[in-house]
């Protein structure tokens, strides 16, 4: 018989590795996240440098943020964009992403500590696990990186407040947190459609704290004018999901990309498996969350919030299944058929359901019952390492060459093959373009911007070495040129972040960003090809321009790589 004191010492020991692999994922992919960090702005960010467009000709600001895109009603993340561009030159959004998405770690891990922390520290302590690897997963990454989608984690995040705030109000209804709690609710609202139905649950919650049928009645006439005021003019876009309708005719369809595309994605098994597993998780969940509804074991406040927090999620799941899928998506050949945008809700998702189980059976004291869970989220959280650590990365070096195409934007390359990428109408991009340029925002505000013309000499002090590196490619884009190539700094270990092309008589004729994988930049171009020996320096990769009209031989042409944090640069060769 082994002894309690070891049981417990084991039991510690294998919760302090799971945080210490959860926390070596979450620096892996913080580390990714600063290096896809872009000016240069990507498919539906060109539609808010439109809005930009539309306020710099002086048309009213509410037609703007009222009109819908694809289904939303993008009010407060328009306001973001707009803000970004009065004061912060339209930059990217990405360190707001992270403070909204840690702010919500910090709500859920302080709603952890409510419920478990008082009564099991190894229960907490999994959570916080839990917390941390799903809520900052590689799988998010889509969002993390790219501005457009700060408004996934806000949605969530305003939500989440609104239900705690609610929560904190108790049953002497604190104006305080009441009015907290709308001000969270309507920004949950006009940032996404499924942010209407926080309205619901809230009434719903305050019915469960049992306060006073005044703050639920006041809840339901604000929530009643914020659905109609929102739904009023509304166009849906075509053919996109199932619709509510379609879900009624079709409830098995529904329920299978629920379980299955919803819950079950993170799992990335095989179809069957991964709706097996969905299947089990909402089963299961549904009689927790029954059960704890009825049950007196937990404390009536707290839970409420996760009440709110898990309802609020099953019917944005559904609103999803309604307004974005269909059931053609449960047999795509694609494995990455669920938009990694979708990640956020999920991993909520699962967030919720680990916060129920733990705090359902540590009310209980049977820990044993926790067993089949943990081992199913040892299956979520680290079976799929390796395809999440790829997610990170792969995401990154897409930003990463965004960034460098922007060089062309900078330089008036016209490479159209690669600008395409960023927004397909070449109309549409070079009349946003130029507005970006005249008003200097986004690329435009960047210090690169002012490189060209400028000798290296007046731009930095003298080359602190030499890097090793080469041209690798060139094509000829009508007296532009596109230039990819290599560059490595033995002595620090790491590439250039830039790459400045000079004449010979040393003034900066063309401009390139660093850090990529050899012939790898995804949705740009991918080489199929033997990697030469260089290869073996990870991210040394660049790509970049060199503008028209400059006669220099490429033989006279010279390299340089810039490092920024060190304000130097070294001459490649």
């Amino acid at each position: 018989m082994i002894p309690k004191s070891m049981q417990r010492f084991f039991g510690y020991g294998v919760i302090v590795l799971g945080l210490l692999g959860t926390l070596g994922i979450n620096l892996f992919t913080l580390a990714h996240m600063l290096r896809a960090r872009t000016n240069v702005p990507w498919a539906d960010q060109w539609v808010m440098v439109e809005d930009l467009v539309k306020r710099g000709r002086g048309e009213p600001l509410w037609p703007i943020l009222w009109t819908p895109y694809w289904g939303h009603r993008l009010v407060i993340p328009r306001l973001l964009f707009l803000a970004d561009a009065r004061w912060l030159s339209f930059a990217s959004l990405t360190w707001l992403t992270m403070l909204l998405q840690l702010t919500h770690i910090a709500l859920l891990i302080a709603l952890a500590w409510l419920l478990l922390g008082r009564k099991s520290l190894a229960s907490f302590m999994i959570a916080i696990a839990v917390i941390l690897s799903l809520m900052l997963s590689p799988f998010q990454m889509e969002n993390f990186v790219w501005s457009m989608q700060t408004m996934f984690p806000l949605v969530f995040v305003a939500a989440t407040g609104a239900f705690l705030c609610l929560s904190l109000a108790g049953t002497t209804c604190h104006p305080t947190f009441l009015v907290l709690s709308v001000a969270l609710g309507l920004i949950s609202s006009y940032t996404m459609p499924n942010g209407i139905l926080i309205w619901p649950v809230l009434v719903v919650q305050s019915a469960y704290l049992r306060q006073n049928w005044k703050v639920g009645m006041t809840l339901a006439g604000i929530g009643t004018f914020v659905i109609v005021s929102y739904l009023w003019h509304y166009t849906r876009p075509l053919e996109m999901g199932m619709s509510v309708g379609g879900m009624l005719r079709h409830p098995i369809d529904a329920i299978l990309l629920l379980v299955g595309l919803i819950l079950g994605s993170p799992f990335r098994f095989t179809t069957r498996a991964d709706l097996g597993l969905g299947m089990a998780a909402l089963v299961t969940t549904a009689y927790l969350y029954t059960r704890t509804i009825l049950s007196r074991s937990l404390e009536r406040r707290w839970f409420s919030a996760l009440f709110a927090i898990i309802l609020f999620l099953l019917l944005s799941s559904l609103s999803l299944v309604a307004g974005r899928l269909t059931p053609k998506d449960l047999h795509s050949a694609s494995e990455d058929f669920l938009p990694g945008r979708y990640f956020t809700m999920i991993c909520l998702c699962w967030v919720g359901i680990a916060l129920l189980v733990l705090s359902t059976f540590s009310a209980e004291k049977r820990p044993w019952l926790l067993c089949p869970y943990g081992l199913l989220f040892v299956c979520l959280m680290f079976t799929s390492v390796v395809r999440q650590l790829t997610e990170a990365e792969d995401w990154a070096d897409f930003f990463r060459g965004t960034d460098a195409v922007g060089s062309a934007l900078l330089l008036d390359v016209p490479d159209e093959q690669m600008l395409s990428l960023l927004w397909p109408s070449k109309p549409e991009r070079d009349e946003r373009t130029l507005f970006l340029r005249q008003h200097e925002l986004a690329m435009f505000h960047e210090p690169r911007m002012n490189w060209p013309g400028k000798r290296v000499s007046d731009l930095f002090r003298s080359p602190a070495g030499k890097c090793a590196g080469a041209i690798e490619k060139t094509a000829d884009l009508g007296g532009s040129w596109r230039v990819t190539g290599w560059a490595w700094d033995a002595n620090a270990s790491k590439p250039p972040d830039d790459i400045l092309f000079t004449d010979s008589t040393g003034r900066v004729i063309g401009l390139a960003r660093g850090g990529l994988r050899h012939g790898y930049i995804p949705g740009f171009f991918v080489e199929a090809q033997p990697p030469p020996p260089h290869a073996r320096f990870r991210g040394s990769e660049w790509l970049g321009y060199v503008r028209k009209g400059i006669d220099t031989p490429w033989a006279e042409v010279g390299l340089y790589g810039v490092f920024r944090s060190e304000g130097n640069v070294c001459s490649i060769k």
